[in-house]
């Protein structure tokens, strides 16, 4: 831009998206059969964030399990993180090993219903966090293969 001042609003209105509403913005080379696929993932990582903000109540209901017994609390948005990427942080294990085996299966269902994941993403979080043996996990991996977790709206 050759305009000065449209370079420093820019630059303002960046920084104002990273830090208030804790936006990145991230430029990515990749091949271009596979732009299409990152902008996919892109997409479903927002509308995962976007839905877990607009179910709060449900978020929180889980995250109370979670946290309950543990001295390092996990929020709304790491968990989603968790759930969603395939970087494993090991400090969130002890919380995501409970989703998988201490939360109730209507509590779960609840979180697909809301659209923050879906039962395809929680078994494959299941595998990267390698907590397969999880109470719930047999019931998850059967629901992700049936794909019955479709809201009604």
């Amino acid at each position: 831009m050759a305009d000065r001042t449209a370079v420093h609003r820019v630059k303002r209105y960046r920084a104002a998206q990273k830090a208030e509403r804790g936006i990145s913005r991230v430029e990515v080379q990749v091949p271009s059969l596979a732009s299409d696929d990152v902008k996919a993932l892109s997409a479903k990582l927002r509308s995962a964030f976007k839905h877990a903000a607009a179910a709060a109540s449900k978020v929180d209901f889980v995250l109370g399990t979670l946290n309950a017994p543990r001295p390092r609390r996990i929020d709304g948005k790491t968990l989603v993180h968790c759930l969603t990427t395939f970087k494993i942080e090991t400090r969130w294990f002890p919380h995501v090993e409970a989703l998988f085996d201490e939360v109730s299966i209507e509590a779960i269902h609840d979180l697909v219903l809301a659209r923050i994941v879906d039962f395809e993403d929680l078994y494959r979080a299941a595998r990267a966090w390698r907590v397969t043996d999880g109470r719930n996990v047999p019931w998850i991996k059967e629901m992700a293969d049936l794909s019955l977790a479709r809201s009604a709206a």
